[in-house]
């Protein structure tokens, strides 16, 4: 069904192809569920040279990013990190967010995570099926969000 898919821990060697992916996701306007931080060259270089406790990886498939995901909190000290997840519209509808969150979750247990968290737009009924679908609980809003957990 898929091609090889494939999972890296985002480094310096990526930032040409994140700083694309980047620009396509934000100048085609597809940020509007999903904006944690700007998607634009400076964060895309920013985050390939970062070197502290949170997580960020792109998903690829025939050496095209194909996603892009983070697990971060750590760094300010949060005990349960919080998940963030993009797939480009070229390759939605095909299985693809799913495996990205089982990668996640399971990189999250690595690091000694009991749970994650995430936000989510009410009107984004895609991705809340998703996350249903992996054991979310969805218990409140935060600016205007969906709040969930899932227990790892």
């Amino acid at each position: 069904m898929h091609s090889k898919i494939q999972y890296s821990q985002v480094d310096a060697s990526f930032t040409d192809k994140l700083t694309s992916f980047f620009e396509s996701i934000h100048s085609n306007g597809w940020d509007k569920y999903f904006h944690p931080h700007p998607f634009n060259k400076k964060k895309a270089h920013e985050i390939c040279h970062y070197n502290g406790g949170d997580l960020y990886f792109i998903q690829t498939m025939e050496k095209k990013i194909c996603g892009y995901g983070m697990l971060r909190g750590w760094d300010e000290g949060y005990k349960i990190p919080s998940l963030g997840i993009i797939i480009h519209p070229d390759y939605r509808r095909k299985g693809l967010g799913e495996k990205f969150m089982v990668f996640l979750h399971e990189r999250a247990r690595k690091k000694g995570a009991k749970k994650i968290k995430l936000k989510v737009y009410p009107q984004n009924s895609r991705a809340i099926h998703l996350y249903r679908k992996l054991n979310y609980s969805f218990l409140g809003k935060e600016k205007g969000q969906l709040l969930a957990f899932v227990e790892l």
